[in-house]
């Protein structure tokens, strides 16, 4: 069992690479410090037509328990977050979709999961 959050959060036009510091930041210290974040996945769409970067973010995120999800919401890592949040995305840091969720089925390959490279400006 676990705790599952999926969210969507689209970036402020010309705000995208400090929406991705943050973002990135964020992603550290939950892999640094915070052991009862299981899974903490971005994805970031890609335009079907020219297959170029959107501001638009899919997260994808599992925590071990209540625990470990209150740890990661109460981070400084998240609080920079939400304090940035008008400078840098779109709307409120509005309430994810999470629920109690037990796996059935899945697997991760090793290297399954890469993380996409910084573009150059």
């Amino acid at each position: 069992m676990g705790i599952i959050i999926f969210a969507t959060i689209i970036m402020k036009r010309g705000r995208e690479q400090g929406a991705l510091r943050l973002v990135r930041a964020l992603k550290r210290d939950a892999e640094a410090n915070q052991p009862g974040t299981r899974t903490y996945l971005v994805h970031r769409t890609l335009d079907r037509k020219t297959n170029k970067a959107t501001r638009k973010l899919y997260f994808y995120e599992v925590y071990r328990n209540k625990a470990a999800l209150n740890a990661h919401l109460t981070s400084d890592s998240w609080k920079a977050v939400e304090k940035h949040w008008p400078t840098y995305f779109e709307g409120s840091p509005k309430k994810p979709v999470f629920f109690n969720a037990e796996r059935i089925a899945g697997f991760t390959r090793p290297g399954a999961i890469p993380v996409a490279r910084r573009r150059k400006r």
